[in-house]
């Protein structure tokens, strides 16, 4: 049996026992990984041996020639990328939804290093982290170092050893494909959601379909047109080492045995190529394709069709000035991997950061058929650029001119019927929804409804006051707990009137604490401070930064959580708020502030800018305050803001983190309740309870309900529960 149906065996069987024991399968990450590992430890230094040997024995002139229609033939792949990168959005329909919750992330990210990426200052570093363009360059430079001393052909022949010996390692760790393929099948078969998948379908679906057409069609034709290999040919050399590119979702864990099928290929195909010339072509695939790996592919460069889906899925399409922007970024952009290159077009663009996760939930797929389109179009600059620099240089035009006439006919084909099937199966974004319908994180719990200030004052004036606020709370049964309306994602009232929101959810575990029941109270500021002063009020708890301005007013708990200053600004302003510096040079900048003591150290940060005080953002949201460009207030409230209004974003200013705790005010005469908050925050810490609230609340993750895994072991035998 070949290799080829032992890996399809592997893959199905694979499938088979994920779709059977569901997460029980979760172990066959281990061995999974391992196989990957195992491909991995001859790949580095086999492209390094490979390019110092052949680039050794390579005149400078048959190196620049080789190089020179590299260049070229990349080109012509890049230019097929761009015309697909302007025809994919074409499939989406005319659709809106709202954009998706993700907190921001306030961590200071170092930019990206294009030195150290391609500039091996340090070769063995680059070689330890595994940064390939660095590796490259480094063995190209040696490889052409030799090339121009004499006597280097013992060096030579010790390298050519090395690369056939690491060659073996690879082919015996080959052998064992089938098996890690069903490993690497049945752990993402038992453990992959159909949910985040099925939330992504529209962009998973246009770029399958391209994907398809070129790794399948167009690359195939310019290959058959270029050297008369026919794509059956091809695919028949490949198919073994594609399929193990689509299980591990890596290129170059496979690179060794790619080059091995493309010798192959041309030594049968290739049949009129004297010894020499067959010799040639087997030391230029040495070296084009490890020389090819670094630079863009069209598989990493089509992915980048996620920007554009973005700007549709937000409802605003790119125009004509957009797509020529959008193109011209993503060639520089496809140097990098997407997990760089997206983020930083997102913000070029000035769509949404937080729309990133969604690529990270769709590369679970993508990034395997992204890899196979990848390897197809190494396949391609390989071939086609050795053909051109030692073959007959001959084109096949009337196969050339009958292939674009079909392929642009099935391409807008399928195309068209790609729009025509998402126009019907789309729906709308249920983002806010799941926000507002999240639930305590502890089931337990009863959730509770909010009180008027109203009714708390008639209960004041029948009060009986205790020795302290303990015996207080204890002798009524009831913690009173005041909170301030539009404190999302801390304190808020969904739309059946319940009363959630992480300092809620502290205040029912401080309650359980006591041993007493919760009572919320809905209030404003002047009159929270004062209830909490005269002790009416228990405590108030809606994810207050710490000032120095009210200390004379109530006391304060210690610190629970940190949070870090942002702008909420319109998605469309995004950049302008990016850096200090562009805000000092704004001449009219009008920012919102609900607390008058960081309105007045805005005034200061930014003596430019006119502050004005606005109780809640949420006029500013819903263009009521129409004077104001931003709203100052935390990253970890403004994230929550951006699920009700998906049109706005929170923005951090660039070598600007400004971080303040979060405290609970608290009656001023009373030691003993003081400490007692004290010392249960200090225990709600070191147990992971803030933490896990944290997770739940801001982080969002209490409105991705993860239903259990589907497996026929669970929910069609009914063996396990």
């Amino acid at each position: 049996m070949s290799l080829s149906k032992k890996i399809i065996i592997g893959l199905l069987f694979g499938v088979l026992i994920g779709l059977f024991f569901g997460e029980y399968c979760s172990f066959f990450s281990y061995i999974g990984d391992g196989f990957i590992g195992l491909l991995q430890m001859t790949v580095l230094p086999y492209i390094m041996v490979s390019i110092i040997a052949n680039l050794g024995r390579m005149s400078l002139d048959e190196g620049k020639t080789m190089v020179f229609k590299g260049v070229k033939v990349l080109f012509l792949l890049l230019s097929l990328g761009v015309v697909f990168l302007i025809a994919l959005p074409l499939a989406l329909p005319s659709w809106s939804a709202a954009s998706y919750f993700n907190p921001s992330i306030v961590e200071v990210v170092p930019p990206l290093d294009f030195l150290d990426l391609y500039i091996p200052s340090n070769p063995f570093s680059s070689m330890s982290k595994n940064i390939v363009p660095a590796v490259v360059l480094f063995s190209i430079f040696l490889g052409i170092g030799i090339s121009k001393i004499p006597n280097k052909e013992g060096v030579l022949s010790g390298l050519d050893v090395m690369g056939e010996g690491l060659n073996h390692i690879n082919k015996m760790v080959v052998k064992m494909t089938p098996y890690g393929v069903f490993a690497i099948a049945a752990y993402n078969a038992g453990t992959m959601t159909f949910e985040e998948i099925q939330r992504l379908h529209a962009y998973i679906i246009i770029y399958s379909v391209a994907v398809l057409l070129l790794g399948f069609y167009w690359l195939p034709l310019l290959i058959s047109s270029f050297t008369n290999i026919a794509p059956k040919k091809l695919f028949a050399a490949t198919k073994s080492t594609l399929l193990t590119i689509f299980a591990t979702g890596k290129i170059i864990v496979v690179l060794p045995q790619l080059i091995d099928d493309i010798k192959g290929l041309m030594k049968e195909e290739m049949v009129d190529d004297d010894e020499a010339t067959a010799e040639e072509r087997r030391a230029m695939t040495d070296i084009m394709m490890p020389l090819a790996y670094p630079f863009p592919n069209l598989g990493t460069f089509v992915i980048f069709v996620f920007v554009p889906f973005i700007a549709w899925f937000l409802g605003s399409p790119f125009g004509v000035f957009e797509n020529l922007t959008f193109i011209g970024a993503t060639l520089l952009s496809s140097f990098v991997a997407p997990v760089t290159g997206i983020p930083f077009l997102l913000d070029l663009l000035k769509l949404p950061q937080e729309m990133f996760q969604l690529f990270v939930i769709s590369s679970v797929y993508t990034d395997r058929i992204r890899v196979v389109l990848g390897a197809i179009h190494l396949i391609a600059i390989t071939v086609i650029t050795i053909q051109l620099t030692v073959g007959k240089k001959k084109i096949y035009w009337a196969k050339l001119t009958r292939g674009i006439v079909i392929g642009v006919g099935l391409t807008i084909a399928l195309l068209v019927a790609t729009r025509f099937y998402l126009s019907f199966s789309l729906g709308e974004s249920h983002q806010y929804e799941s926000f507002v319908q999240m639930q305590l994180s502890d089931s337990t719990i009863n959730t509770s409804r909010a009180r008027s200030y109203e009714e708390l004052m008639q209960k004041v004036e029948n009060d009986a006051h205790g020795s302290n606020q303990i015996q207080t709370i204890k002798s009524r049964g009831k913690l009173r707990i005041g909170f301030l309306s539009d404190c999302l994602p801390f304190a808020f009232k969904n739309d059946e009137g319940q009363t959630l929101g992480y300092d809620i959810e502290m205040g029912h575990l401080l309650a359980e604490e006591l041993g007493v029941k919760p009572e919320f109270y809905k209030l404003t500021r002047k009159q929270a401070d004062a209830l909490v002063s005269e002790g009416n009020i228990d405590i108030v708890m809606s994810g207050l930064a710490v000032t120095t301005d009210k200390i004379g007013t109530y006391a304060l708990s210690d610190s629970y959580l940190d949070v870090t200053f942002a702008f909420l600004v319109k998605d469309h302003n995004r950049t302008e708020f990016q850096s200090k510096e562009n805000l000092l040079k704004m001449d009219s900048l009008t920012i919102g502030c609900s607390n008058p003591y960081f309105a007045e150290k805005l005034k200061k940060y930014l003596p430019n800018a006119t502050v004005k005080n606005r109780k809640t953002p949420r006029g500013f949201v819903k263009d009521s305050y129409k004077d104001l460009d931003a709203f100052l207030l935390s990253a970890e409230a403004g994230s929550a803001w951006t699920i009700v209004y998906p049109s706005f974003n929170v923005v951090i200013p660039d070598g600007t983190r400004i971080k303040v705790p979060c405290a609970y005010p608290l009656p001023k005469h009373d030691a003993a309740w003081i400490q007692f908050i004290n010392t249960w925050l200090e225990l709600k810490v070191k147990d992971g309870t803030t933490e896990q609230l944290f997770q739940h609340w801001i982080e969002g993750k209490g409105a991705q309900v993860k239903e259990p895994r589907w497996s026929i072991l669970k929910d069609v035998l009914h063996l396990v529960d």
